[in-house]
C-alpha cells in the first residue's frame, strides 16, 4: 500500500486457487464459483467455527455480488469454500485457458482485490501472470480486459453489507515463472537483491494444478521457447490417480466411491487426506504420496530432456508454488532451492513488478511536473 486511495497488488491466478499479494496482506482462496442463491437454511450453519483474522473469516464466506461499473451487468456469486460447501453439485473451477474471455475467473480476482483494500474506494495497479505456455497468444487480450471499475458487494461474512469499489488502471501480465524470479532478484524500487542469479544458467520450476510451467534464464533473461515450456502435467494428474486407487479400494462395495479432482482436493486441503466413509475414514495419504512421488519423477524427466545440452551449466533450480512444496523432495535435480513461502511466490514478484511501475511513472512524473 503506498498511499490510502492507491493498491499495488500482485495477483496469481492459479487452476487451483487464487493467490494475491498486496504488501501488508495476502488474500488465498480455492479458485472455485458458483452461482449463488437465496440462503436459507445454510445462514445456520457452523459460521462460529471459522477462527483467524477478519480477513480470514470474510475468506471462508464469501457470498457477493460483482458489479463491472463499465457495463452495468452484475453477478450474485458464491465463491471459495462457500460454494464449496453450499452447492457442492454446482461449484467448479473456472480457470479457462483465455482467461482473458473468462467473467468468472475476473470475478474471483475482482474479489480478491477488494478483500485486500483498506478503504472503501481504491485505484489499483496489478501484476499478474499467465501460464507460459499461454503467454504470446494471451498476454494483450488479458491486460486490456482487466482494466476497467468494479464493484464489490459483500452479502455475509465481518464485511457483510460493505460495497468495495475498485478501478485497475494498469495491469501487466507476465509468464507466471517470472514472478518467481522476480520475487528472487529484486526489491520494490528495482534494485539486485540476488546478483548470482543474474549471471550464468537459473531454472524456475512451478508446479500448479493443471500444469507444470519451467523458465530458463541466462544472465537474467528469459529464453525463449524451447527453454521455456509448460509440461502437461500438475496435482490433476496426481488426483486423477488417487481417485482410481480409491475406486479400487472400494470395488467389492455396492457402491464403489466415484469422485474427482476437486472433491480430493477439499479432503487434503481441509481433512488431511481422510475421505470419511462408512464409521470411519479411509487414509488416502500414503497413496498420494506414491503420486506425488512419480510427479517429481516426470518432471525431473522432462527438464533434462528437453534442457539436455544445458544442464551441466545449470548453477541454480528455483522451486516455487504450493504443489512445488509437495514435489520438491522427488525432484531429481542439482542445485534445486525451494523459495521462502513458495505458494506465493509469483504473486509476490508481480506486486513487485507492480511497484516498480509505480515508481516509475512516479520519477517520470517528478521529472516532467
Amino acid at each position: 500500500m503506498f498511499e490510502n486511495d492507491i493498491l499495488v497488488a500482485g495477483g496469481d491466478p492459479g487452476f487451483g486457487a487464487i493467490k494475491l499479494d498486496a504488501g501488508d496482506s495476502k488474500v488465498l482462496f480455492p479458485a472455485v464459483i458458483c452461482q449463488g442463491n437465496e440462503r436459507i437454511f445454510s445462514t445456520l450453519g457452523n459460521s462460529i467455527v471459522t477462527r483467524g483474522t477478519e480477513l480470514d473469516e470474510q475468506i471462508a464466506s464469501l457470498d457477493v455480488v460483482v458489479k463491472n461499473n463499465s457495463t452495468g451487468i452484475e453477478h450474485h456469486y458464491f465463491m471459495g469454500n462457500l460454494a464449496e460447501s453450499l452447492n457442492p453439485n454446482e461449484a467448479h473451477y473456472c480457470w479457462d485457458e483465455d482467461k482473458s474471455t473468462d467473467e468468472e475467473a475476473t470475478a474471483l480476482l475482482v474479489v480478491a482485490l477488494a478483500l485486500a483494500q483498506k478503504t472503501p474506494k481504491a485505484n489499483i495497479y496489478l501484476g499478474t501472470g499467465v501460464p507460459v505456455k499461454y503467454y504470446a497468444a494471451l498476454k494483450d487480450k488479458y491486460e486490456a480486459q482487466l482494466k476497467g471499475s468494479w464493484s464489490v458487494k459483500f452479502l455475509s461474512g465481518p464485511f457483510k453489507g460493505e460495497t468495495r469499489q475498485l478501478t485497475i488502471i494498469r495491469s501487466r501480465v507476465l509468464p507466471q515463472s517470472y514472478g518467481v524470479f522476480i520475487k528472487e532478484t529484486l526489491n520494490e524500487f528495482g534494485m539486485p537483491t540476488s546478483p548470482k542469479l543474474f549471471n550464468g544458467y537459473v531454472i524456475v520450476i512451478d508446479p500448479g494444478f493443471r500444469t507444470t510451467d519451467v523458465a530458463t534464464f541466462y544472465d537474467g533473461v528469459m529464453l525463449d521457447p524451447p527453454n521455456s515450456f509448460s509440461i502437461e502435467k500438475g496435482l490433476k494428474w496426481a488426483y486423477t490417480g488417487v481417485a482410481e486407487k480409491l475406486k479400487e479400494m472400494s470395488a467389492n462395495h455396492q457402491n464403489p466411491i466415484e469422485t474427482g479432482d476437486q472433491e480430493l482436493d477439499k479432503v487434503f486441503r481441509v481433512h488431511g487426506g481422510h475421505y470419511p466413509w462408512h464409521n470411519g475414514t479411509i487414509n488416502l495419504n500414503p497413496v498420494m504420496n506414491q503420486m506425488l512421488a512419480q510427479l517429481g519423477t516426470d518432471i525431473s524427466r522432462e527438464v533434462k530432456k528437453t534442457l539436455k545440452p544445458m544442464l551441466g551449466k545449470i548453477h541454480t533450480v528455483l522451486v516455487a508454488g504450493k504443489v512445488g512444496e509437495l514435489v520438491y523432495e522427488h525432484l531429481q535435480l542439482e542445485n534445486k532451492i525451494l523459495i521462502d513461502d513458495p505458494q506465493f511466490g509469483n504473486a509476490t514478484g508481480f506486486r513487485i513488478m507492480a511497484a516498480n511501475l509505480v515508481n516509475s511513472l512516479t520519477k517520470k512524473a517528478d521529472i516532467n511536473p
